[in-house]
């Protein structure tokens, strides 16, 4: 079996340092080529298989947790490898004993994935991180052989040091191929005789056969009810030909179905906060499913649609929280071209603005008061949406756009005359809410009827959150790049500091919605010198930072309003003296980035020589851990 993973994204480090500390999101397409027998010593065939990161990630964020024996049915996923099911089934299904025959060509597949112990891995990371142990090679097997309409179920073999996995497999005749010499093995469940496939490569096991040590152990019949019903995508898979390139592009822009300025909305109501994602699959079909996948620190979510005739997917994200988001899209490819990703786009979503007034020297929002703390609390204060360590550093770049993603317009009523008395509540700096008795506005305003006036605190306006910000900063040497939204007393301190220490530019009056922009920013050995770039090319900004090893710096770049606007930020680029590293931005565990960032910068040589030495103590610990471990007995490969 032969495995590779296609141009890596991080230039320049051994292979030996790439293969163990580069996740797979950080390269391309996954491949393998395995050769197997659809009718034994005549025909011999070889499956091209290709993964996108996007589906490993996405079977990488779900829960592999067993807590009883029927949760191993989670890990069962027909549907994603289905495609390597179809393959080897149109070599079967006219032969002899067809069944037999599919199930013993999908073990020859298993057997080729070498042999490791570790905690039970859906087929989909088996396949790419090509290892698995007894319990992960049988969910591959049985997802394969299931998707192809076969009728099986795990076997749990218990009472034994250690214990073991395989598939069983109903047929209703003794197997006919199983290993000469050799009575197969068979368990009845519900009236139905099962005959073992053992999935591990110790030897070439057939349908029926099944390790000795294994008859003195007490076996449990695991039924597939709990498999997984459908997948965000697929495997793509071709038979003797290898598979061709395709490409998805993606797009984020504002949608136009909440822009009625004449409509009060609320995040937390009525209100559609949206983006459309959009973009064309390569080659242009029509009726392809797309996979978009929306990830942030606290949820990962999958959404489909379907391409046109001219290839092209759109789809309307709404959304209402403000937060940090990673959005990319996936097509799953077909038994010609190999699936493909699109790159990652990275969203800092500000929150919705308050729909606010003022009274003599008072100021109001109007807001539900059930959700006005949660809805005041994003607006309020520093909101940090992400922070990269650079190392030390030598210039990076990244591009970026500016969305509405929200109301548009004022949101300062005071057209209409209030004509009843209304419930008033106070909200106090610590987000707690106190009711106030009804009252009558003595000046004219606009009361939206399912809201409720709420009282700010008197200097709620002076430090809200108001300002989209990158930050370059610089801690003794050691680089940043922070994305934050200031408030007003946070940015009257940068203007305000020591000149030799901080710079502040502000590029939000020159930066205008739905154009991308370039930063570029440089260390020398006196100054951190940021240039702003149109979609020219143009140099339209600079600012220059002084620096050196042993001072703290920042320098400031304002380039929007906070509230009702998104950032949408992509191809970061970190140049050291001897490395240049893309940085992953489909990462959405944002505290990962020291981990992966590290390895890279300033310690590669080191890194590879540590990795070598640990290479060869692991071997020998797994080889003691092999004669001990689960299934013991046979051969590790």
């Amino acid at each position: 079996m032969l495995f590779k993973c296609k141009k890596p994204v991080i230039l320049l480090l051994g292979v030996l340092l790439l293969v163990s500390m580069t996740p797979a999101f950080m390269v391309a397409n996954c491949e393998r080529t395995s050769a197997f027998q659809a009718q034994y010593g005549v025909l011999n065939h070889k499956v091209y298989v290709s993964v996108t990161p996007s589906l490993y990630d996405y079977y990488g964020n779900m829960s592999n947790a067993i807590n009883s024996d029927s949760d191993y049915a989670n890990l069962v996923t027909p549907q994603a490898v289905e495609s390597i099911a179809e393959n080897i089934q149109n070599l079967t299904s006219n032969l002899s004993h067809s069944n037999e025959r599919f199930a013993d060509a999908v073990l020859q597949l298993v057997h080729q994935i070498p042999y490791a112990i570790n905690d039970p891995k859906y087929p989909v990371q088996t396949l790419v991180d090509n290892n698995g142990d007894c319990v992960s090679l049988s969910l591959l097997a049985t997802s394969i052989m299931q998707a192809a309409g076969l009728d099986v179920v795990l076997i749990d073999y218990t009472g034994i040091n250690p214990g073991h996995m395989n598939v069983g497999v109903y047929l209703p005749y003794m197997p006919f191929y199983h290993t000469a010499g050799e009575a197969p093995t068979d368990f009845v469940y519900n009236n139905k005789t099962y005959w073992t496939a053992e999935c591990t490569p110790a030897e070439n096991w057939k349908l029926g056969d099944q390790w000795n040590a294994l008859a003195k152990a007490n076996a449990t019949i695991i039924p597939l009810e709990n498999a997984e019903q459908s997948s965000p995508g697929q495997i793509s898979s071709s038979l003797n030909t290898p598979l061709t390139p395709s490409s998805i592009t993606i797009d984020l822009s504002q949608d136009q179905s909440f822009t009625n300025t004449s409509q009060v909305q609320s995040s937390l109501g009525e209100n559609l906060r949206a983006l459309t994602i959009s973009g064309f699959v390569s080659p242009a079909n029509s009726g392809e499913n797309v996979s978009i996948y929306v990830s942030s620190q606290f949820s990962h979510q999958y959404f489909t649609t379907v391409t046109n005739s001219s290839g092209g997917y759109v789809l309307t994200w709404n959304f209402t929280s403000a937060g940090t988001y990673y959005i990319r899209t996936s097509w799953s490819g077909d038994s010609n071209y190999a699936g493909a990703d699109s790159q990652t786009l990275t969203v800092f979503a500000g929150p919705e603005s308050a729909i606010q007034f003022s009274t003599h020297n008072y100021n109001y929002i109007f807001a539900q008061p059930a959700y006005a703390a949660y809805q005041i609390q994003s607006l309020y204060g520093i909101n940090d949406f992400l922070s990269i360590p650079l190392g030390r550093a030598v210039s990076f770049s990244y591009d970026f756009t500016i969305v509405q993603a929200g109301q548009t317009g004022s949101n300062v009523q005071t057209e209409a005359t209030l004509q009843s008395p209304m419930q008033f509540a106070r909200l106090d700096r610590n987000f707690t809410l106190q009711q106030l008795p009804p009252q009558i506005f003595t000046e004219p305003v606009n009361v939206p009827a399912y809201l409720s006036p709420i009282l700010l605190p008197s200097d709620f306006n002076q430090t809200i959150n108001n300002q989209f910000c990158f930050i370059f900063q610089n801690n003794r040497g050691n680089y940043s790049l922070n994305v934050n939204a200031l408030n007003d007393y946070n940015v009257s301190d940068v203007k305000q500091g020591n000149e030799n220490t901080a710079s502040f530019l502000n590029a939000s009056e020159s930066i205008q919605e739905n154009v991308w922009y370039n930063v570029t920013a440089s260390v020398s050995d006196s100054a951190i010198t940021a240039n702003l770039y149109d979609t020219n090319g143009t140099l339209t900004q600079s600012m220059v930072t002084p620096t050196n090893s042993t001072d703290s710096n920042q320098a400031v770049m304002l380039i929007a309003n906070n509230a009702d606007s998104a950032v949408i930020f992509k191809d970061l680029t970190v140049k050291t003296a001897n490395i240049t590293t893309q940085l992953p931005e489909s990462n959405s565990k944002t505290t990962d980035y020291v981990a992966l960032l590290l390895p890279y910068v300033g310690a590669s040589i080191f890194l590879i020589a540590a990795s070598t030495v640990i290479a060869v103590h692991f071997k020998k610990k797994k080889t003691n851990q092999a004669k001990n471990g689960d299934d013991a007995a046979f051969t590790r490969t």
